[in-house]
């Protein structure tokens, strides 16, 4: 390499030592079963102060983590040439990432308190395709961000002057509007996306491991007087004993709402999400800011659900989804946490414009066309008559008359059965479709036809018998299902979403 070439491959600032290791901290957090509890375990087994083994293994996890942060700083360069951005990281396997423009989905940064100081964010890069092909540039300006940002909305503008001159000739003249803001998130939305989460329940996959550990190699120290004092002190008797573990329930609740909520402020505080012309974008965060900034074009699916709690509070979540490499997360997703009813046709149409005007993203609208009863019917056979029968007659003989009890996952089954099936709907316009489905809440999908990929068409013996088949249509996003539908209707659905996708002027992606 000439000297040339060396000095057009940059360092980022020495800060983006803290950018890796929070992903450190954050692989470790995602693994802490496994990764983490037999370390903690290890500590406990040796002799010795418990305090001091502690404090001695956190030291020394602390320095190996700074020291591996250090070291992936210092061997990360990057370049932006014409067309890409160029990066070149890896202590001990050295990689070299090409990342073309054109290929760019969208840009996300963050911003913590540390960088905000120092005018830094660190930006992501979401590529169609392989997770692998995604880029970081931590700890870099954020002038150059914004400038990265520029030149991809540029290119994607020079890249859709195809629907500009479609729409031109239909006397449909294209504007810019400029940034306007589509929604803000206020205390109050905070609380209730604290409420409707779930995510505050994996700490009991850390502290379920660690207590049964402490249980075991403690648990016959400990004074048993201190329980009985506590029991007595109440009411006494069973009373006071249920009484008790009523208390301990209650206060690990109040601890899982408390950092559900807690956690919604960090990640969503003075959330607002903006149209720019061809791009959405979203800023959030208390300490970290978040900016996530997608082009239109790039969405291929948009799904609005509506889950126990968000259905107490009448409100529903949205997520914009992009190319993904197959594997489940939100990495790849635009997100609005949380939105009214009256704002889904707003947003919808913000996304899909006037080509799918007429989509419908809430899920109480008539418009939705039912499935066909054949699968309440199949379903419940399949699973939940013929498993409860042959367990039934499987234990019978060790239990004698008491193996009945399992009959009744036959109308357990049936009423869940008949949920979802009452929870179906098929909306299909000339330009996309939209499925409504769920369980205790609603999911709706909707997609435009020439962001398919590709269709099966499958059919079971009972389907073949009812004249029903399942359409699958494949997307980069993911695959969207849509069981028992008349075969007739569902075959010229078929032919003609393949005719859209052919003849269709504009890309998937």
């Amino acid at each position: 390499m000439s000297v040339a070439d060396q000095e057009n491959w940059l360092h980022t600032s020495p800060l983006a030592a803290i950018f890796y290791l929070g992903k450190i901290y954050q692989n470790l957090a995602k693994n802490a079963v496994p990764a983490l509890t037999p370390v903690f375990v290890l500590l406990l087994a040796t002799e010795g102060n418990l305090v001091i083994r502690i404090g001695f293994g956190l030291a020394a996890f602390v320095l190996v983590t700074i020291t591996v942060a250090f070291l992936q700083y210092w061997f990360f360069r990057y370049r932006i040439a014409d067309n890409s951005v160029l990066i070149r990281e890896g202590v001990l396997k050295k990689t070299q990432l090409d990342i073309k423009f054109d290929r760019i989905q969208a840009i996300s940064t963050q911003q913590n308190v540390i960088f905000r100081a120092f005018g830094l964010v660190s930006v992501k890069l979401d590529t169609a395709g392989s997770a692998k092909q995604e880029g970081h540039l931590p700890a870099v300006k954020k002038s150059l961000a914004d400038a990265l940002k520029e030149r991809i909305r540029q290119g994607y503008q020079t890249g859709s002057s195809t629907k500009k001159a479609a729409d031109n000739a239909d006397g449909e003249e294209h504007r810019e509007v400029g940034a306007r803001t589509l929604m803000k998130l206020n205390g109050r939305d905070m609380l209730r996306i604290g409420l409707s989460s779930n995510r505050a329940w994996i700490f009991l996959v850390f502290l379920g491991p660690v207590i049964e550990h402490f249980d075991q190699k403690y648990g016959e120290k400990i004074d048993k007087q201190v329980i009985l004092s506590a029991v007595e002190s109440s009411q006494g008797g069973v009373a006071g004993a249920f009484g008790l573990g009523l208390m301990i329930l209650f206060g690990f609740l109040l601890f899982i709402v408390i950092a559900s909520i807690i956690g919604a402020f960090l990640r969503y505080h003075r959330f607002e999400l903006v149209t720019d012309n061809d791009v959405l974008r979203s800023t959030g965060g208390l300490l970290t800011r978040h900016e996530h900034s997608v082009n239109l074009a790039k969405i291929q699916t948009v799904v609005a659900s509506q889950g126990f709690m968000l259905k107490r509070f009448e409100r529903f979540r949205l997520r914009a989804k992009q190319a993904s490499s197959g594997k489940s997360g939100g990495q790849k997703n635009l997100v609005v946490p949380l939105c009214e009813p009256d704002q889904l046709p707003i947003l919808s149409h913000e996304i899909f414009g006037e080509e799918f005007a007429d989509v419908i993203l809430e899920p109480t609208s008539a418009a939705f066309l039912p499935i066909d009863k054949q699968y309440v019917r199949s379903r419940v056979m399949l699973t939940g008559i013929l498993p409860a029968t042959v367990i039934t007659a499987l234990m019978s003989i060790p239990l004698g008359l008491f193996a009945v009890v399992f009959l009744l996952w036959i109308p357990v089954n049936a009423y869940g059965v008949l949920r979802k099936y009452r929870r179906y709907g098929v909306l299909a316009t000339p330009d996309g479709l939209a499925l409504r489905r769920g369980f205790i809440g609603y999911r709706v999908t909707a997609f435009l036809h020439r962001k398919v990929q590709r269709i099966s068409l499958t059919q079971t013996l009972p389907q073949r018998r009812k004249g029903l088949a399942t359409l699958r249509f494949y997307l980069a996003s993911g695959s969207v299902r849509v069981p028992y539908v008349d075969f007739k209707k569902a075959s010229e659905l078929r032919d003609y979403i393949l005719y859209r996708i052919e003849s269709s002027p504009l890309a998937w992606h």
